[in-house]
């Protein structure tokens, strides 16, 4: 089983959208997926199910009080799972920690052996507790990248608590990174592009993820953009970078 974690400590640059789009791709190629959703924010979680009526989330699996497998619930997409989030996530951050608390997801996931094809995990725009939790839990991570003088800046924080966690999660075998909100029509983001392409070399997806309204639509209508708008450059770039991914995953 793969255990895939999306991660950037910037906010806004798609990262949720990827977790569901890559997700939901594979699930509708015949792939088990499931999704962890440990951000506090929660969007993910909101954006797939009903967010009100939720008995177990991940707070819980944190705090020690549910199974991970308890904490699992279907989607409207066949073959698509979800570990959702409540806002009350944050809490556990405010708690007293030890390394425990650290590993708990990694521990979770052993526990679902082969249930599912492929594991995706979103995470919180931070280098904190949920974001590290990941790391040790992960085989593969994968960071969306914005074609902006910033977005570019905070890769060395990033890479870095990548370094350190695979210090303990031996099993992270792999970092690599793609293009999104691309804009064709602005220089800054041709110029900049160019420096990810000669900074990032091999590392960085052939897939870029082009700024596309309907996949921002879709987020408001709480559906994949496979379902709200099939044939939209959105979903054309989500199938092709997921293509991409998978191929990633299966080789490393």
């Amino acid at each position: 089983m793969k255990v895939l974690c999306i991660a950037q400590q910037k906010g806004g640059v798609c990262k949720t959208t990827t977790v569901l789009s890559l997700s939901a791709s594979w699930a509708l190629e015949g792939s088990r997926v499931l999704m962890i959703d440990v951000d506090p924010q929660a969007n993910l979680t909101r954006n797939i199910v009903d967010y009100e009526r939720l008995a177990v989330d991940m707070s819980s699996v944190y705090a020690a009080k549910a199974s991970l497998k308890e904490a699992i619930a279907p989607t409207a997409t066949p073959g698509l799972f979800i570990a959702p989030a409540r806002t009350s996530l944050s809490r556990v951050e405010n708690l007293e920690r030890s390394l425990s608390t650290y590993t708990v997801l990694r521990r979770e996931i052993a526990k679902l052996g082969d249930a599912f094809d492929r594991v995706v995990i979103d995470t919180p725009p931070s280098l904190g507790l949920f974001t590290v939790s990941a790391f040790l839990s992960a085989s593969h991570v994968l960071v969306p990248v914005q074609p902006t003088f910033f977005c570019q800046e905070g890769l060395g924080d990033l890479n870095q608590t990548i370094v350190e966690a695979r210090e303990d999660n031996a099993g992270l075998v792999s970092v690599r990174y793609f293009m999104t909100l691309f804009d064709k029509r602005t220089i800054i983001s041709q110029e900049i592009a160019g420096l990810l392409r000669d900074k990032l070399g091999p590392s960085l997806f052939a897939t870029t993820i082009r700024r596309n309204i309907a996949v921002e639509e879709s987020q408001y209508a709480q559906k994949t953009i496979f379902d709200y708008a099939p044939r939209s450059t959105g979903a054309e770039d989500y199938r092709a970078l997921a293509k991409e991914v998978a191929a990633w995953l299966e080789s490393s």
